[in-house]
């Protein structure tokens, strides 16, 4: 029983770690994601440094040729401008992703932004880190305190001659030692990708 709930607890904490970076990985991967949108600009500026930021120097060589190569059909118009677009975009995304050493499974259409990256996003527009902060330490307060309740009702009900008791006060004292733990480490590691140091 002991060693199923650790196991459930540490398919939870992956799968929130799964969701969280799959989530913001979507938004990465959309043609409303700010690397298809610069890469987009590029084209209709002619500016190929503006999608160039978006890649590492092992990138760039690559987006450049195709940067020329969809430009020179972008300005024909009509269809060809559309794919010589779209192939841009992909493009750019992709060698995005391989910079971060991410996978990359395919431009996805444009969808909106996930709440909390669009917070994030206004943050530097509005160059105001506080909504963003109180957000954070809201969520974080409302989640600990959940944990820490369970754990402390757990531990209020165990009697010792109780087997079934104690295995729930084990099951949410680990919960809640490992989800704060895992907050910790989340914090202290900080973002899981990136390209550059």
């Amino acid at each position: 029983m002991l060693l199923k709930s650790k196991f459930a607890i540490m398919l939870l904490l992956t799968s929130f770690v799964f969701v969280f970076t799959t989530t913001v990985f979507a938004h990465c991967d959309t043609e409303s994601g700010p690397t298809a949108v610069d890469a987009r600009k590029a084209l209709e500026t002619g500016n190929f440094n503006i999608a160039a930021i978006w890649v590492g120097e092992e990138q760039t060589q690559e987006l450049r040729e195709i940067f020329d190569q969809s430009l020179a059909v972008y300005k024909m118009g009509g269809k060809a401008k559309e794919l010589a677009e779209r192939y841009f975009m992909t493009t750019a995304v992709r060698l995005h992703r391989e910079a971060e050493g991410m996978p990359f499974t395919g431009l996805k259409p444009a969808q909106p932004l996930p709440p909390v990256i669009a917070k994030a996003e206004k943050t530097l527009d509005t160059n105001n880190l506080q909504p963003i902060t109180e957000l954070l330490a809201t969520e974080m307060q409302k989640e600990i305190q959940k944990w820490f309740q369970k754990a402390l009702d757990a531990k209020k009900d165990y009697d010792g001659d109780n087997v079934e008791a104690g295995r729930e006060w084990v099951d949410a004292y680990v919960k809640y030692v490992i989800f704060v733990n895992g907050l910790y480490k989340t914090i202290q590691a900080g973002p899981a990708h990136g390209i550059g140091e």
